[in-house]
């Protein structure tokens, strides 16, 4: 039994490494035509776990800003809202409209201090910096 145990556990820490948040590039055996089975490899750019899930992202001005996973160090901000956050998709869809979310609404946003981000007020009071991908590709606060 606590083989049986050990092994669903290293099959699960596998599968959590081919899929991870950020800009990722996993690979998978695959059989092709003949049967043979070949190392293809798998865009999960989006995917944030298990389950199709796509990173926390949201769209505004016709802009899909992915969330970077830090949080704002601006401490001075300015009390006027550049937006809000007003409808949701599903977890597993990326937004497709304004101020569309796949993680929730209601959340106030302002443009970040650096351009391609915008930073998105959670129900924790926190700030959080979410930003395009070419911008997240190279984001260090």
């Amino acid at each position: 039994m606590k083989k049986f145990i050990m092994l669903v556990f290293m099959l699960a820490v596998g599968m959590f490494n081919i899929v991870g948040c950020g800009d990722k590039t996993a690979k998978s055996d695959v059989s092709d035509a003949d049967g043979a089975v070949t190392d293809a490899a798998i865009d999960n750019t989006d995917m944030d776990k298990i389950g199709g899930d796509v990173c926390p992202c949201v769209m505004v001005n016709g802009v899909v800003y992915y969330d970077t996973g830090y949080k704002s160090s601006l401490d001075n901000r300015c009390e006027d809202m550049d937006g809000q956050i007003t409808s949701e998709c599903s977890g597993s869809e990326v937004p497709t409209e304004d101020d569309q979310s796949n993680f929730g609404k209601g959340y106030d946003y302002q443009y970040g201090s650096v351009e391609g981000t915008i930073e998105i007020q959670m129900t924790d009071g926190n700030w959080y910096v979410f930003a395009t991908k070419e911008v997240k590709a190279n984001y260090k606060p």
